[in-house]
């Protein structure tokens, strides 16, 4: 027997395998539909340059006038680095017609290959199969049926073949006795039921991050008949809670994409399955530009904000490099008086047209429109406000004219937010409007920003709990500080949601300092006691938390992770 010490170092066993089939996007469907493979990634390709123009003929030794139409990338199972499978579809003028099922290999064929999964249940397997899958993809059936049964490894395994509807055998096999050392896949696993779940919320565990799904139904009403019936697309920035699950709930509610900060936000609500984010900054270093181009394989829309032509280079060469079939919308940020990120008019333009050479040369990039932040305006009061917004969004007008009479269209203008939404629909410039804290509503949007006099109100909580009160009950002291509930300077001191007898005086790292209002004497408060806060501005508190409970009439009605 050979020493298994002397192998290739550091060895982290089998990556992925690859297949050259006939139709990678019908492989990829079956795959993913029967097995559920999750996509990873693919790339698409002309017909020119050639395998020979690419140099690929003589490295593959392929066909001069071949090329590699379609490739994609599939993971498997859920061991990290490990369980994908790559499908290639190739077009030769000397590819060899086999001469097994449906034009595949025979079992005897040198070069066959076959991929097999592991499964728990082979009797429901088959029940499934053949109700579901069978009758749905032409050409598909079993090789053994029933499956064959046979002593292996100290144990019985349970295995049969099925054919692919591109011809491979794909194995399916059960264990009797190591089934029960691995768990079926993610895809298939009953959903963690939180014991929270309809429980009320003086029965959760303190400090709690609670969001009001009543409230947030109501804000979305106003906010999609402001916007969206107005004729504007409605965008959700996701900074504040950081949470996919809410995210889905309100682009449930008329918002069409969402806005992310960072280029990890980006991924992870990539994971979770939302398909049409904007990443609104800039990434600093090659890797994460590689990242962000990487991250575009796996979205239906990923739009970027640029305020510089270096920056926009490096992201086209970065998509280049990585092959990536869907372009990456860009918007050319100007500095709309916020003296942030972006770029003078003047630049923007020169930006547009540049981002437009690259789109025609390269297509790894589409220019989209113009963005700018009024970040200065958003307590400001209502009349200056209103004015303020106006003068930045006509910076914004004088770019899109420039560059329209550059001869380049400018599809999206998107400026606006949740404090100047109604100023921004009024204004008649913008396309597109930034609004996510409105739906969820705190202290600053109900008061600073002046939204409760459109009606908005307050759903973002904080459960607490007394721990403290003095014998004279001048204070009281409960359990969430500034590291729960957060503290902003525009945001201030969070309020109550149902006590106007109480007053927060003060937050330290983990307490909360109450006495009473109004001038009355001692707090009428006790150990135990729970209250529910309302943050001063959600965006300095959400992030502290790794889950939301989303309550309705005061119980818990769901349960969500943030990122």
């Amino acid at each position: 027997m050979l020493n298994k010490r002397n192998g290739i170092p550091t060895n982290m066993g089998m990556d992925h395998i690859g297949l050259v089939v006939p139709d990678a996007q019908l492989a990829a469907d079956f795959l993913i539909d029967v097995f559920n493979a999750e996509f990873d990634w693919e790339v698409k390709r002309e017909p020119k340059p050639t395998a020979g123009e690419r140099g690929w003929s003589a490295l593959f030794g392929v066909h001069p006038e071949s090329y590699l139409s379609h490739v994609i990338m599939l993971k498997c199972g859920e061991q990290p680095l490990t369980q994908y499978v790559e499908l290639f579809e190739w077009k030769a003028p000397d590819q060899v017609q086999l001469q097994g099922e449906r034009g595949w290999h025979k079992f005897s064929d040198i070069g066959n290959s076959y991929i097999s999964f592991t499964v728990k249940d082979m009797d429901a397997v088959f029940k499934h199969i053949h109700t579901n899958v069978i009758p749905k993809y032409k050409g598909v059936r079993f090789i053994q049926d029933p499956p064959m049964r046979f002593p292996l490894r100290g144990e019985i395994c349970t295995s049969t073949f099925l054919v692919s509807p591109w011809g491979m055998w794909i194995e399916l096999t059960a264990w009797s006795e190591s089934q029960h050392k691995g768990t079926v896949i993610q895809a298939q696993r009953k959903p963690e039921i939180s014991p929270y779940i309809s429980k009320p919320i003086q029965a959760l565990p303190t400090p709690a991050f609670m969001i009001d799904l009543d409230i947030v139904d109501h804000n979305c009403k106003l906010l999609r008949s402001r916007i969206v019936d107005k004729g504007y697309t409605w965008r959700i920035p996701c900074k504040a809670h950081k949470c996919p699950k809410l995210a889905k709930y309100i682009l449930q509610r008329g918002a069409t994409g969402i806005v992310v900060l960072t280029l990890t936000e980006a991924e992870r609500f990539a994971e979770e399955g939302i398909n049409d984010i904007y990443l609104a900054n800039q990434v600093g270093s090659l890797d994460e530009l590689n990242r962000l181009s990487l991250l575009a394989k796996k979205l239906k829309y990923l739009r970027v904000a640029v305020d510089n032509g270096e920056y926009l280079q490096q992201l086209a060469m970065s998509i280049r490099q990585w092959e990536i079939i869907t372009p990456i919308e860009v918007l050319v940020e100007l500095n709309i008086n916020h003296n942030r990120c972006g770029a003078t008019i003047e630049e923007g333009v020169n930006l547009a047209v540049l981002a437009k050479k690259i789109e025609e040369e390269t297509q790894t990039i589409k220019f989209m429109g113009i963005t700018g932040y009024e970040g200065h305006t958003p307590i400001m009061p209502p009349a200056e406000k209103a004015q303020e917004t106006a003068i930045s969004h006509d910076i914004l007008a004088q770019a899109k004219k420039l560059i329209e009479k550059s001869g380049i269209p400018v599809e999206i203008v998107s400026a606006g937010g949740s404090c100047n939404y109604i100023d921004a629909v009024n204004n008649k410039i913008v396309t597109e409007i930034q609004a996510g804290g409105a739906a969820i509503g705190d202290q600053l949007y109900y008061h600073k920003a002046h939204l409760k006099d459109y009606e908005h109100l307050m759903g973002a909580y904080l459960l607490t709990q007394i721990i403290s009160v003095p014998s004279d009950k001048s204070r009281a002291i409960a359990n969430a500080g500034f590291k729960s509930i957060g503290l902003h300077p525009m945001g201030g001191l969070p309020g109550f949601r149902d006590r106007d007898d109480l007053q927060v005086v003060g937050l330290s790292a983990e307490h909360t300092r109450i006495i009473s209002a109004n001038g009355v004497k001692g707090v009428s408060l006790g150990r135990g006691d729970k209250l529910v806060l309302i943050p001063g501005y959600t965006d300095a508190m959400g992030f502290l938390h790794k889950e939301i409970f989303a309550i309705r009439h005061d119980k818990v009605e769901y349960v969500w992770k943030t990122v």
